[in-house]
């Protein structure tokens, strides 16, 4: 194991913003003095019962009149509004909460923090890398900023998210058990969230994952996001160098993170591990492949000595828990490596050249489709093969993904078709597709399902926009995606983000397309 020249080191910021001051709760201040308010009058009230009992009708204070001499001051004491409410009896809207208002009133922070009054919109801007001018931006109105912001934001987002908005409906605020299985019924029901409609996708366009640099290579042959921060990778090559950049995902900048640089290895897959804190990268030109430590700001060549397959590094897989990663060797065969040691372990002798492979959730059975058209079954625990059936029609398999629920298989041919099957009949000798997609003409060289296994995307890096998003369970096609006139050259790679937000596609113009999912919340 060679160690190369020390990079310098990526930096990964788990916290986000610098911690803030605490901030004061106004209604709990509230909640407290109400409480106090009330149990004093209820407490006056059982005095009198038990005077009562023990010494008859002797003449009392009333209990709701306003307590004099031991009250505490801290106890707030409402407002009487006297034109609508006779005197001793308690309004409405005690605490001028104004909750019977149509109109919303403006909110007044609960805690301003002194030293934003020190600082100038003009020195803020002023430390950004892209601005207008040579001498900088002048001096603008602070509310000229905000408006500015968030039109950027809403332009990356798509719309303003509810918890930001003043004016929204808050249907209940009861504490009671009762309410409480109400409100968060939605997170344990069966019907679980809202399903992704099928037809018209909502969806917008963004500024390019790589428009930092657009130095990743003429041919796009990894694009990953990150699965711990929002963070992606693109690498590529041109000629016979590769390159790998990371970004920062925000749907408007992507600003680069860190470029890297690999001399004479032109990079044909590249991911990230389960950590989120290394990627590898690899090539067919020669018998080793890299891993990159962010943190460190080092790489790693994993040398392969075997001089039968000494090209193999070109496709590879990661196992779902992160522990194992598979390289489709020539020969039909396997090539197994221990991600924390980084050593080979084992080798599997497949029936045909793999060219695609595939795992269920907890990575358990991987399947692999390849030259002749079979889709094998492995049983990874015990590394052996204890299934094969021929995919229906197909010539050689191309691609093939499952999706996240384990419910579909989708296996794609170089005759363009892509064969849908249900995974309960997959230990079936012949198993018949529930669903034949035929709108690719060219060989299917790209898979991928979404997290949540109601998309499916396909594509061919042979054809110009031969590219198409699957609504499942219904297997229909949207109509709306890609729009007339979107150029999306040869597609080479496509990706969903952790929680399907985003969709990236790099192609063969160095560029990696990137586009908002509007039904999905996050990154």
């Amino acid at each position: 194991m060679k160690m190369a020249k020390k990079r310098p080191a990526f930096s990964i910021d788990t916290v986000g913003n610098r911690g803030k001051k605490k901030k004061t709760d106004v209604w709990e201040t509230v909640r407290y003095e109400a409480t106090n308010t009330f149990v004093s009058h209820r407490e006056i009230r059982r005095e009198r019962e038990l005077v009562e009992d023990l010494f008859g009708d002797v003449d009392l204070p009333d209990a709701d009149a306003k307590v004099q001499g031991d009250e505490p001051k801290s106890i707030a004491q409402p407002k009487v509004d006297k034109k609508k409410k006779a005197p001793g009896s308690i309004p409405n809207d005690p605490y001028d909460l104004q909750l019977d208002d149509k109109k919303t009133a403006e909110k007044k922070p609960v805690w301003v923090d002194e030293d934003d009054d020190n600082i100038r919109v003009k020195d803020v801007m002023a430390n950004m890398s892209k601005m207008r001018g040579k001498r900088g931006a002048r001096e603008v109105s602070d509310e000229r900023y905000e408006n500015m912001l968030k039109e950027k934001f809403e332009l990356a987002m798509g719309s303003t998210p509810e918890w930001a908005q003043l004016d929204r409906k808050i249907e209940n605020d009861s504490d009671d058990e009762g309410d409480f299985n109400r409100r968060t019924g939605n997170y344990i029901s069966s019907e679980g969230p809202s399903r992704l409609p099928k037809s018209v996708l909502e969806y917008k366009m963004l500024s390019d994952l790589n428009r930092a640099t657009y130095a990743e290579g003429a041919i796009i042959k990894g694009v990953e996001f990150n699965p711990v921060f929002q963070v992606a990778l693109v690498a590529g090559f041109s000629k016979t160098n590769g390159s790998a950049s990371l970004f920062q995902v925000d749907g408007l900048h992507n600003h680069k993170i860190q470029t890297m640089k690999f001399p004479r290895f032109p990079i044909k897959c590249a991911k990230f591990f389960k950590d989120g804190r290394r990627f590898v990268v690899g090539s067919d030109l020669y018998g080793h492949f890299f891993v990159y430590d962010m943190e460190g700001g080092k790489e790693i060549m994993i040398p392969w000595n075997k001089s039968e397959d000494r090209k193999c590094m070109k496709q590879f897989v990661i196992s779902p828990d992160g522990e194992l990663l598979f390289f489709f060797g020539s020969k039909s065969l396997i090539h197994i490596f221990d991600t924390k040691t980084l050593s080979h372990i084992d080798t599997l002798q497949a029936s045909e050249e793999v060219t695609s492979a595939t795992f269920n959730s907890s990575g358990t059975r991987m399947y692999t489709h390849g030259n002749g058209g079979d889709v094998l079954t492995w049983d990874i625990n015990n590394r052996v093969c204890v299934h094969k059936f021929y995919d229906d029609g197909c010539i050689d398999g191309m691609s093939i993904a499952l999706s996240p629920n384990n419910q579909y298989l989708a296996c794609g041919s170089s005759s363009g078709i892509v064969n849908i099957y249900d995974t309960a009949d997959l230990t079936k000798d012949t198993p018949l597709p529930v669903k034949v997609l035929d709108k690719l003409v060219t060989s299917v060289t790209s898979l991928t399902f979404n997290p949540s296994s109601e998309l499916l995307a396909m594509g061919s890096h042979f054809k110009e926009n031969a590219f198409k998003l699957v609504h499942f369970p219904s297997m229909t096609y949207f109509t709306n995606f890609p729009r007339e006139g979107t150029n999306l050259a040869r597609v080479q790679v496509t990706r969903f983000s952790p929680n399907g937000g985003y969709i990236a596609a790099g192609n063969n113009g160095g560029t990696v397309r990137l586009f908002r999912l509007k039904h999905y919340g996050s990154y």
